[in-house]
Order: C-alpha cells, then sequence, then structure tokens
C-alpha cells in the first residue's frame, strides 16, 4: 500500500480533496497533515464514514516551523506505507493583519505558504518513485492579468520576502500582496520541482481552486468581511467565473493530481478545470532561480 499526503485536509478545500481522494484510491493509505490534529481526526472519521475507506491517518505538520517539518518526515519514514504515490501541498493562509513570523522568523505568509511546502517536498522526495505526482495549491491572484480584487505580487527575492522591510502601507494591502507573492512562488516552485524530478518520472504540476468563498482563507479578515465571505460571497459560485465551491475545487484537485484521465500532465498550471497559462512572471528564469537558491539557504540556516 502506497500513501497519499494531502497537507491542510482537515477543512476546505483540502477536506473535499480528501473526500474526493477516498473515492479515487481505496488502495492507498492517505494522510491527512495538518496542525490542528483534533480537526484533522474528526475529519478523517468523517471521511471513513461517508466512504467505507480502509486507511486514514492523521499526522501532525505545522508548515510554519522547520522542526515540525523534520518531524513529520521522520514519523512517516517510521510507517508501514513509506513509498508515496501522490503529495498534494494545499494549506496555506492569509494574514492582513499586523506582520507576523513563523517559529523560525520567516514572514508568515511566505514561511508557511512557500517555504514550507518546498522544505516538506525536498525531504519527502525520496520516498517517491516514477509515476509518483506533486501538486502545488497556488492561486489565480499571483496573475495581475485575472484582476482579482487582490493586490497584485510583487517578487524581489526569497530573503527579502522571508524578512520584509518595515512599511507605512496598510496593513491589508501589504498582506494581500504577500498572499498573491507566496501564490506566485507556489507556480514557480512546481516548475521547478517539474524540471528538477521529471528524469525521475515524477510529475510535478500547480493548481489554481480559484474563489472558494466560504473557507478559512478569511479567517483573519474582520468580521464584516469575514461575514461577506461565509454568507454573501457563495452566491457568486451560480455566476461568477473561476468562482467555486470547495467541494468542486477539492475533487479537481484530487483529480489532477491522482486520476489516471490527467496521468500525463506535468509540468502545467491548471485552472478552471483545463491547463492554463500561468502569469509572464512565473515563467521567469531569473526569479524561478533566485527563488530555488535562496529557499535552500534559508530552509539550511
Amino acid at each position: 500500500m502506497k500513501s497519499i499526503i494531502i497537507t491542510g485536509a482537515n477543512s476546505g478545500i483540502g477536506y473535499e480533496c480528501a473526500m474526493q481522494m477516498a473515492k479515487l484510491a481505496p488502495e492507498e493509505s492517505i494522510i491527512i497533515a495538518c496542525r490542528n490534529m483534533t480537526a484533522g481526526k474528526l475529519a478523517a472519521e468523517k471521511i471513513k464514514k461517508e466512504t467505507g475507506h480502509p486507511s486514514l491517518v492523521c499526522m501532525e505538520l505545522d508548515l510554519a516551523s522547520l522542526q515540525s517539518i523534520r518531524d513529520f518526515e521522520i514519523a512517516f519514514s517510521k510507517t508501514d506505507h513509506k513509498e508515496i504515490s501522490t503529495l498534494i501541498n494545499n494549506a496555506g493562509l492569509q494574514n492582513i493583519g499586523e506582520t507576523a513570523y513563523t517559529k523560525d522568523g520567516f514572514e508568515i505568509t511566505f514561511g508557511t505558504n512557500h517555504l514550507g511546502g518546498f522544505y516538506l517536498t525536498q525531504l519527502l522526495t525520496p520516498f517517491m518513485t516514477s509515476g509518483s505526482s506533486v501538486t502545488f495549491t497556488a492561486s489565480d491572484t499571483h496573475d495581475p492579468l485575472t484582476k482579482t480584487g487582490i493586490e497584485p505580487p510583487v517578487y524581489t527575492s526569497g530573503r527579502e520576502l522571508a524578512f520584509p522591510a518595515k512599511t507605512t502601507e496598510k496593513a491589508i494591502t501589504v498582506g494581500q500582496r504577500r498572499y498573491s507573492t507566496s501564490k506566485l512562488c507556489n507556480v514557480m516552485t512546481a516548475y521547478l520541482f517539474h524540471e528538477k524530478l521529471a528524469p525521475l518520472g515524477i510529475r510535478v504540476n500547480a493548481f489554481d481552486p480559484g474563489m472558494v468563498p466560504g473557507t478559512g482563507l478569511a479567517k483573519n479578515y474582520p468580521a464584516i468581511l469575514r461575514f461577506v465571505w461565509n454568507n454573501i460571497m457563495p452566491v457568486l459560485t451560480h455566476f461568477k467565473k473561476n468562482t467555486n465551491t470547495a467541494v468542486l475545487s477539492g475533487s479537481r484537485l484530487a483529480n489532477l493530481a491522482f486520476s489516471k484521465k490527467y496521468a500525463d500532465l506535468n509540468g502545467i498550471y491548471f485552472s478552471s478545470g483545463e491547463v492554463t497559462k500561468s502569469s509572464a512572471d512565473s515563467y521567469n528564469k531569473k526569479f524561478q532561480n533566485e527563488l530555488w537558491n535562496s529557499s535552500i539557504k534559508l530552509i539550511n540556516n
């Protein structure tokens, strides 16, 4: 039995992805990797009850801690199903309040959304073989041309994103830009891992869930904006392009990562249920190489 690892699968898109994966992969061990073990175990129980999947496991993982990521890799190496068929780097956050930091001192959006998944993938690659897949959940906010209403990304360098200078800009503006930039990093990271892992037969893709109102992404927003996100914006799923329910986006994510239908897709950006061009900056080789090299240095410090 091989293992499927999904980060942030205790709620939202990740939970629905795990639910769909349980239906697609009854013979694989599904690992729900998350910070909140109580929520993770509850999610696993719900999925098992609905699908009858025989092997659903919750394992602790905090992507805002390099030590937690190392601990996860050690714990996984001691399990009975050490070969990974599928890794889905789905967990992420958006902080629009005052600047916060990970346990290692990195700005929390960049540290969690990019460095966490980057480091986890580095550590877990040795457990993969030809036919395995890695998927990074990105966002159309990474591309200014999509006009999402979120502040567009500005890539400078990995180090500057990890240790940003103080600013007098509004926290919501800075927070949105850090989020969209972290999603740009996700896309670039997918392309970089694709280049490095393709010779091993491991496919790597980036996935855009679209706007998915009602999920926990807006949990740090002011009360009125959270109310709109959770109670009003879900109506947009009926008529606004690339505005989706968690069920639809989660199913698309699981299918891209595991379904035989998409087994030939490699090194692509998947949005609105189809292969799509990502932003111009995401293909910038200078940005890509700088991000890879600075990220290696940051996780090894």
